[in-house]
């Protein structure tokens, strides 16, 4: 059975909802133990301006209000919501927007486009999907699981799924980075690695000498890294080094020559429950609601009646 997309969603570890849907969203993204549509309400009215009062006024009687400000932040985040309206400047600027569509709407009303069939049409597809997204908000606050649901979903998956918490090996490793401009660069290579060998940092000679700048203001600090990130020269001696603290023979590869530290290894192993579980309550919460909601779709289906004859001459219309 076909499921709106707008009835389900998912949450990848890194994702862009579609903007329509993110206000329901936002607080399943942001928090793993109450509700999406709670976190992604707007705040009680008593912590908020008065919803009545009008921030604006346009031509043919047009106003804003409070309450049309806030509908438009309402499928911001809760924090990015309260910062926007922190800002004078910005209430402003959205309440200009929302008086400019406001006035052509009326122009439009005046001109008699709102009797168009299909605009017409879209006008109630509108109002649909804005109390539908209002339904579903309810939905999900009435199947809110609670926390003990989340956390046994969640265990069920990291049991389930060991191959995708498995943390490969990783090396950590500073490095000074000069050009290759023939014997000169690796007369200077060598001349920083004595100077390393009798004590000078590391630190300091990569943030003075290495080209590799966003290293280089770390003090040549690379981070962890694991096989196959790395260039093959610089990777083969990396492997080389036995111990932290070791220091690698000046190094080419296509980037020049390097002079590298081994910091620290991490041996293959197995991220923890407590490591992931914030991001596995956000996908246990998600699987959850999007259950409740196919059901809902489910039970609804049963009461559908579709005129196919009026389907196929659509179709014909438009393939002509």
């Amino acid at each position: 059975m076909y499921i709106p997309q707008f009835l389900t969603f998912s949450v990848p570890r890194r994702c862009v909802l579609p903007l329509g849907l993110a206000f329901l969203f936002s607080g399943a993204l942001a928090q793993t133990t109450t509700s999406a549509a709670t976190a992604s309400s707007p705040a009680p009215a008593a912590s908020m301006p008065a919803v009545s009062a009008v921030l604006a006024r346009g031509p043919f009687g047009t106003s804003v209000s409070a309450a049309d400000v806030l509908s438009e932040l309402r499928r911001a985040p809760e924090a990015e919501r309260r910062v926007l309206l922190s800002k004078p400047d910005t209430v402003q600027q959205i309440a200009s927007n929302l008086l400019v569509r406001r006035v052509l709407a009326a122009e439009a009303q005046r001109d008699g486009l709102s009797t168009d069939p299909i605009t017409a049409a879209t006008l109630a597809v509108a109002r649909d999907r804005v109390l539908s997204d209002a339904r579903l908000a309810q939905l999900d606050a009435q199947n809110a699981p609670s926390e003990a649901a989340l956390d046994a979903y969640a265990r069920n998956v990291y049991q389930a799924n060991a191959a995708k918490f498995e943390k490969p090996a990783q090396t950590r490793a500073r490095h000074i980075l000069l050009p290759n401009k023939g014997p000169e660069s690796l007369k200077k290579a060598q001349e920083l690695l004595a100077q390393l060998r009798s004590g000078a940092s590391f630190e300091e000679l990569a943030k003075a000498n290495s080209t590799d700048a966003g290293s280089a203001a770390r003090g040549g600090d690379l981070g962890f890294f694991g096989a196959g990130q790395m260039v093959r020269p610089f990777e083969d001696a990396v492997n080389a080094l036995a111990k932290p603290g070791d220091l690698s023979e000046p190094v080419e590869s296509q980037f020049g020559y390097h002079i590298i530290r081994l910091e620290e290894r991490r041996e293959k192993g197995m991220q923890s429950y407590e490591e992931v579980r914030g991001q596995l309550l956000v996908e246990a919460r998600t699987a959850i609601l999007n259950e409740s909601r196919v059901q809902k779709v489910q039970s609804m289906n049963k009461d559908f009646v579709f005129d196919k004859e009026a389907i196929e001459g659509l179709t014909k219309q438009a393939a002509r």
